[in-house]
């Protein structure tokens, strides 16, 4: 006998997702200032459940219950505010968005089918963040179909390198990594490893963030060029959305079928969007902990040149090759911003 769930609480769910260090940060209260959008949720089960079915450990009739099941909690619990996030530094916090108020005074409302009665008239939107699942995202394309839109950021490779590079040796070594994992050779290795991984265990850390960046970045390429997934996905460009926000936002209008508040411009204006360079950007916490600096006075295109050539550095021959295959194939899809 399979798991079966055929009816719904949810009606829309957007996911958010993007390599680590594409702008997620900077994107995840903009996309929560929409109108009907809910306060950004980051439920690693969804990962989790994708990843574990992209590699055939779970079954079809599972995974599409237990997505649908999840999401349909995650709405209900958000709209009467039971395990939202109220800790005011992280980034998922009811604080960073423009709904705080509204989440407080959620609080104190009725559940059961009240909450039934308000996702009737509200037509709540349930948003996720995740983690460089696009190339998982299948398992959730087929549970939610048509209600399920995808927002993929995307960012110039040579310019993830260095975030990735502080954080890399986490993989497979800290309890604090919350990445599935596989065992090779007696090495544990991150999940989007796998068809590599030879060769992620005998480099050394630039090689390894290049070669994973590359391997994920294969189904960001493919998709963009076939538009497979045409209903259900996005792409945003970090370097051209905070040069000139106004085409992507209007994309999403469209996309997302809901409109910017009033407080979409007030995050623009937090995260300096839109800038004159794309190293323009505020200096947060977060972003000097993985090494992220600030330039003054040079040139976007002084700037990319500067990157690939500190690279150039770190990468052996074999690596830094791979990257300039991936930036020229980055580039051709995409366009370059300078």
């Amino acid at each position: 006998m399979d798991y079966s769930r055929d009816v719904f609480l949810n009606d829309q769910i957007v996911i958010l997702d993007g390599l680590t260090g594409t702008g997620k940060t900077m994107f995840t209260p903009l996309i929560s200032s929409f109108e009907r959008v809910q306060n950004a949720r980051f439920e690693y089960m969804f990962e989790y459940l994708c990843i574990s079915s992209k590699h055939k450990k779970i079954t079809e009739d599972a995974y599409k219950s237990l997505l649908n099941l999840l999401s349909d909690i995650k709405l209900y619990d958000g709209l009467i505010s039971r395990e939202v996030n109220f800790r005011p530094s992280d980034l998922s916090s009811v604080f960073k968005s423009s709904k705080s108020l509204k989440y407080l005074k959620q609080l104190f409302l009725s559940d059961g089918a009240n909450v039934e009665k308000r996702i009737r008239l509200e037509k709540p939107i349930l948003f996720l963040v995740t983690h460089q699942l696009l190339s998982c995202m299948d398992p959730a394309i087929k549970s939610f179909g048509k209600r399920l839109k995808i927002i993929q950021m995307v960012r110039h490779p040579a310019y993830l390198i260095d975030h990735w590079a502080s954080y890399i040796s986490m993989h497979g070594q800290n309890a604090r990594d919350f990445t599935l994992w596989f065992k090779h050779k007696e090495i544990q290795i991150p999940w989007f490893a796998k068809n590599i991984r030879d060769k992620y265990i005998n480099s050394n850390d630039y090689d390894k963030v290049v070669y994973c960046i590359y391997e994920l970045y294969k189904t960001v390429f493919q998709l963009k060029k076939s538009e497979t997934y045409k209903e259900n996905l996005e792409f945003v460009q970090f370097e051209k959305f905070v040069l000139n926000p106004e085409p992507t936002l209007n994309n999403l209008e469209r996309f997302l079928n809901t409109k910017q508040s009033k407080s979409t411009s007030k995050y623009l204006s937090k995260q300096k969007v839109p800038r004159d360079r794309i190293t323009q950007g505020p200096q947060k916490k977060i972003y000097k902990r993985y090494g992220l600096k600030k330039e003054k006075n040079i040139s976007d295109k002084d700037h990319y040149f500067k990157t690939l050539s500190l690279l150039k550095k770190e990468c052996t021959k074999e690596a830094y090759a791979v990257l300039l295959e991936m930036s020229d194939k980055y580039e051709k899809l995409f366009g370059k911003w300078f």
